[in-house]
């Protein structure tokens, strides 16, 4: 026991190297299972635009690796989203000089400009909405409040009714008035 005390650094050296041995041989024996890297595309349109695409990104990491602005492809056009001033700041070309710090400072005040009037405008939209919202729930209100009051209404008329169904004296009267303000017998038609 006192060797192992005395010999522990050699113990954990050596249990070390054989883990390392271990675990190549393991990454030697999944490396020859993988297939290889590229993928094999049984669509040579898909395959082109594949490659097409790797090569792009190649290109646009070595551009970044020299800290190199880069222009957009000239298939593109110019991407909607961005205000005037910053369009002007990334397409510049990169051989143009930076602006002056003048320039930049009037470039700030534009895009702060332009921020504030999106946010007005947003502001705007959210008011609309607001008011929109604000009288759809009067409308529901006012028809809720409308819908109650038919609702008792037709309550009203068909216990009214009801009651004079019951009562043999309304009954014969409502018979009495069918006759008189009906159409006449000659030309009321039969129920089968």
């Amino acid at each position: 026991m006192d060797w192992v005390a005395q010999h522990l650094q050699l113990i954990i050296a050596v249990a070390g190297a054989i883990a390392w041995w271990l675990n190549q041989r393991k990454q030697e024996a999944e490396g020859a299972a993988e297939p290889s890297e590229e993928p094999t595309f049984q669509d040579p349109e898909l395959a082109e635009r594949t490659r097409r695409i790797r090569e792009e990104i190649q290109r646009k990491i070595e551009h970044r690796r020299r800290d190199v602005a880069l222009a957009p492809p000239s298939t593109q056009s110019e991407p909607a989203e961005l205000s005037p001033a910053m369009r002007e700041v990334v397409l510049r070309p990169p051989s143009t000089p930076l602006p002056s710090r003048a320039a930049r400072a009037h470039l700030e005040v534009q895009r702060t400009a332009e921020i504030l009037e999106q946010q007005a405008s947003l502001a705007e939209q959210l008011r609309q909405a607001q008011e929109m919202n604000a009288a759809t729930l009067r409308r529901r209100q006012y028809e809720t409040e409308v819908a109650s009051k038919e609702e008792a209404a037709a309550v009203a008329v068909r216990s009214a009714l009801g009651d004079d169904l019951r009562n043999p004296a309304a009954l014969r009267r409502a018979f009495i008035l069918r006759e008189v303000l009906g159409p006449p017998l000659g030309v009321r038609q039969e129920i089968r």
